[in-house]
């Protein structure tokens, strides 16, 4: 094993900006000159230092799971030019099965259903923000249904799963959260004088268990989540029980610098087992 390939959405990429170059600007996270503040603060990189490899972080900060398969495909394929399969390894960290990509105008853009309210960025788009603002109105009130999405994230998981098998890369999926169960804020939350927030749970198994409790599709992603998952979430890590996060591990809406270093940890346990036996 040379690379450690990474993705998911923000609980991945870290949701954070260097302040002396940006202040508290979260729209800049992703800017160039951020990546050498925000990057070894991350588990990826923690994590590759632990394997004494290489690592490739390409997640996305909001990414939905759409945009993880999207990225992941192109990316082996061109890693797959420059190194052998065995070189390789796959990390993926899953984001909330409700969010979904639509492409708009020349690149995709994502909706996160489980919020209230979405903005869309005027300038960017333009006059369309208006008609866009009343797709998603109608999407969420006609369309937006736990059959769909449960079944997609089903689907995305089957598919990335054996594709990277079919290539003869190893690698290992965890969930990262998910948005639509309801807990009691950290302190950092109650400071801000709230009790509580849709912050996501710590897997989505009662709505799976609800809408696929049997047939070929949940057998399959039951036999693949035993073999290649990571049983506990990253959510479900930084919590104390149920409904408390460890406000040591926790940073806004985030795992904090030392919330990543334990995840790291966490997953180096499983990567050596992964990597002879897989």
């Amino acid at each position: 094993m040379k690379l450690l390939l990474c993705d998911g959405d923000s609980w991945t990429a870290g949701d954070i900006v260097d302040p002396n170059l940006f202040g508290d600007n979260l729209a800049e996270v992703h800017h160039p000159d951020n990546n050498q503040y925000r990057l070894p603060r991350v588990w990826p990189h923690k994590l590759g230092k632990l394997l004494n490899v290489d690592v490739l972080n390409q997640s996305i900060a909001g990414s939905s799971n759409d945009g993880i398969v999207r990225r992941v495909l192109v990316r082996v394929n061109k890693l797959l030019k420059e190194y052998n399969s065995d070189d390789l390894f796959v990390l993926i960290g899953w984001s909330s099965p409700e969010r979904r990509d639509w492409f708009i105008d020349t690149q995709w853009r994502t909706m996160y259903p489980a919020q209230i309210h979405q903005e869309f960025d005027v300038q960017a788009i333009g006059k369309k923000s208006e008609d866009l603002a009343q797709f998603y109105k109608t999407y969420l009130t006609h369309f937006w249904e736990k059959s769909e999405y449960i079944e997609r994230y089903l689907q995305q998981t089957l598919l990335l799963h054996y594709y990277l098998k079919n290539k003869n890369i190893k690698h290992m999926f965890f969930d990262a959260f998910y948005e639509k169960k309801i807990v009691k804020k950290s302190k950092w939350f109650e400071s801000k004088g709230e009790s509580e927030f849709t912050a996501g749970g710590m897997y989505c198994d009662d709505e799976i268990q609800e809408v696929f409790s049997k047939g070929v599709i949940y057998d399959e992603f039951n036999l693949v989540r035993d073999n290649i998952f990571k049983e506990k979430s990253f959510r479900k890590f930084l919590m104390i029980d149920k409904e408390h996060f460890d406000d040591n591990l926790w940073d806004g809406f985030h795992p904090n610098e030392k919330g990543h270093e334990l995840w790291a940890k966490e997953l180096y346990k499983d990567i050596n087992d992964k990597i002879n036996n897989i």
